[in-house]
């Protein structure tokens, strides 16, 4: 096992105090342990903002947004958004339920009505609205469910969240409110002809973490591609449940949307599951509209985290 930190190394946070103590204060004030936490130097800042200055426009220069997860502009897809944003502004209650009016801290109704309809219809999954919960970006549902799941206990403990195969999504490393909390356990790989291979989870020993808070994983996998297996998933599952933690599935890139998922089809859900879904790889990734299905004190948490720092989502995506 080994603790999962950014890929990028930075100087410790002692190191950079030695370094500048007086820069890090404001109007003569000391740095709180937040505002140095949230000041960092990370992999998602880094990426991000490496994003925002290409996309920074320069006359001349024509740029192609494909790095980040940034997906590519497909006309025939901004066509269907282009005729939906007519018709939103030629509907006088389109139009408010898009722009003029709070959506309810869960997230729209409407959409998460059509979210767990549609996933019943597809999986057979026994699911209502009250499993769909709507956050400001994916990113952020990771934020509000590492914290929830992992970080220190009302009794004193501390859990962490288990990566059982790495290399995984950066974006996890840094998004815990102290340090340690994320582990990680290296992938077995299995070497394939023609100079291919294929990432497996080592179950060898994933037990050997013992304040266990929940199970992550992508699949697809950001950035590698790999795909687990659906046995993988089912007994990942099957592991989480014997501990008595909640298994996240991150599907951004997977099913039921964007639909860019062409080996081992099929999800794994149950009340123990959290799967969290995003518009953004659909190609609306500026409305900023994570999705999150899982049992209804999950969404409750989420509903209360919304509520707390952002009163609603927004509804441009939904």
């Amino acid at each position: 096992m080994i603790a999962w930190t950014s890929r990028i190394t930075w100087p410790s946070l002692a190191e950079r105090a030695d370094a500048g103590a007086e820069g890090r204060r404001t109007m003569g004030r000391a740095t709180t342990a937040f505002e140095a936490r949230l000041r960092r130097p990370t992999g998602a800042l880094e990426l991000m903002t490496d994003l925002g200055e290409a996309a920074r426009p320069v006359p001349g220069r024509t740029v192609h947004m494909l790095g980040g997860g940034n997906p590519a502009r497909i006309p025939e897809v901004e066509d269907v958004y282009r005729r939906r944003l007519r018709e939103i502004a030629c509907d006088d209650s389109a139009l408010a339920r898009f722009a003029a009016s709070y959506a309810a801290p869960a997230g729209d109704h409407a959409f998460r009505d059509a979210v767990a309809a549609h996933l019943a219809d597809r999986y057979g999954w026994q699911v209502t609205d009250r499993n769909v919960a709507i956050t400001s970006g994916s990113q952020t549902a990771f934020f509000a469910l590492f914290n929830l799941f992992g970080g220190e206990c009302t009794d004193g403990g501390r859990r962490r969240i288990l990566l059982p195969l790495a290399p995984e999504y950066i974006g996890y490393a840094d998004v815990g409110l102290g340090d340690g909390l994320v582990v990680s356990q290296a992938a077995d790989i299995e070497e394939l002809p023609d100079g291919f291979f294929k990432y497996h989870v080592r179950f060898a020993g994933l037990d050997a973490v013992d304040d266990l808070g929940a199970v992550c994983v992508s699949r697809p996998t950001n950035p590698s591609g790999n795909v687990l297996t659906l046995r993988e998933l089912e007994r990942l599952d099957e592991f989480a449940r014997a501990r008595g933690v909640p298994l996240v599935v991150d599907a951004a890139y997977g099913e039921p949307f964007p639909g860019i998922q062409f080996a081992e089809p099929g999800l794994v859900w149950n009340e123990n599951v959290v799967l969290c879904l995003s518009l953004s790889k659909l190609g609306l990734p500026a409305t900023r509209t994570g999705i999150v299905v899982a049992r209804e004190d999950v969404v409750d948490a989420l509903e209360a985290f919304n509520a707390t720092t952002s009163l609603a989502p927004a509804s441009t995506g939904p």
